[in-house]
């Protein structure tokens, strides 16, 4: 099993996989979460299985810590990129 530790926290590929899942099941269209893909302060995207996701969400559902307690970019991304997640720039639109 894939597994890095985020501020002292296990985060997995499996429980970033099954958070993509709720997120799919939460918000029928990416945008639906807090517009991110409409604000310049998000940069950054997970792209996984012909979908995208807002990889400081993503990181504060998996390991239980409050987005306003971290920051996003290198910090959060490199998290995902050690479990073999695509990070990419944030497109400006989105299916």
């Amino acid at each position: 099993m894939q597994e890095v530790y985020f501020k002292g926290k296990s985060v997995t590929r499996k429980a970033v996989l099954r958070a993509m899942r709720d997120f799919d099941q939460q918000y029928r269209h990416p945008n639906d979460y807090n517009k991110w893909l409409e604000k310049k302060n998000y940069k950054f995207a997970i792209q996984e299985k012909g979908r995208i996701y807002p990889p400081k969400h993503i990181l504060s559902q998996v390991s239980g810590i409050s987005v306003l307690d971290f920051n996003g970019g290198e910090q959060t991304n490199s998290v995902f990129r050690s479990l073999g997640f695509l990070i990419m720039n944030k497109p400006l639109r989105w299916r």
